[in-house]
């Protein structure tokens, strides 16, 4: 298991700090829902993670913090040394997130759509369509800049969604099951297209995924979750792990042990 042991604790000046964060809700039936339990993990800047776990552990919830939706019980989630509150006022498109289902706005064109971000903010129209344009470009739709989403495929469609989280120019990308709607032939072109962007724009991310194999390809680092939120199991990928059958087997199999004890553990709570 010497390829696949965890990397230190320690990351120095992290960009993402999550500390003994505790996340619980009430439902309408009055009980009480543990989401979040004593997480806490650091991400370094240009570092790609990846999040597995088994349903109901929290790993949306997270995000929702993350992106100031929701807020903690206790603990704490900084980026770059300020508390998440200050960092979303501060540096508004500094964080983004790309679901699974692409949510664009069928009215509009794929152009317009992606600009949406950058007219929020402010950005003059010719701007942000010329942004908008070149990032259709760059994920293969340039022959696409005035179609509707009525006429796009559904890859083509999650292009046009990643292509809006790039136009921002965000430091931090979370993908929540980003690829998990779309035919495995697509989602694998996707995710290679998605890499050499988020590599050539310095990019941090974070990804939730059910995919083990997705989680080789594109993590540097895989967190495994169990449930209430919480880390298990720490994995460092090696480079070119994804290409190593024998390794991923080895580390699929590692992982779907933790997620197995994590949820025996979880059912005696």
């Amino acid at each position: 298991m010497a390829a696949i042991e965890p990397r230190s604790n320690g990351i120095a000046a992290p960009k993402i700090r999550i500390d003994k964060a505790r996340k619980r809700f009430v439902q309408k039936n009055g009980a009480s829902v543990e989401a979040i339990r004593e997480l806490t993990f650091d991400v370094a800047a240009n570092e790609y993670v990846a999040i597995v776990g088994p349903t109901g552990a929290g790993k949306s919830v997270l995000f929702d913090c993350l992106l100031g939706l929701k807020t903690l019980d206790s603990g704490k989630i900084e980026i770059d040394g300020q508390s998440i509150g200050n960092f979303i006022k501060d540096g508004k498109g500094r964080i983004t997130r790309i679901f699974q289902e692409d949510r664009l706005l069928p009215w509009l064109s794929a152009t317009d759509n992606v600009a949406l971000g950058l007219q929020i903010r402010g950005v003059p129209e010719k701007e942000r369509r010329d942004i908008a344009r070149k990032w259709l470009a760059d994920v293969g739709l340039r022959d696409f800049v005035d179609a509707l989403p009525s006429e796009l495929s559904g890859g083509m469609r999650q292009r046009t969604n990643i292509a809006r989280a790039f136009a921002t120019n965000p430091e931090i990308i979370l993908l929540d099951e980003a690829f998990s709607a779309l035919d495995e032939i697509t989602a694998a072109r996707l995710r290679g297209d998605f890499l050499e962007l988020a590599h050539h724009q310095k990019m941090t991310f974070v990804i939730v995924t059910h995919s083990i194999e997705e989680a080789i390809f594109l993590g540097t680092r895989i967190l495994v979750f169990g449930a209430p939120a919480r880390v298990v199991r720490e994995i460092a990928v090696p480079p070119g792990a994804a290409e190593n059958r024998a390794l991923v087997d080895e580390i699929r199999d590692d992982i779907r042990s933790w997620i197995a004890a994590s949820g025996r553990d979880a059912s005696r709570e």
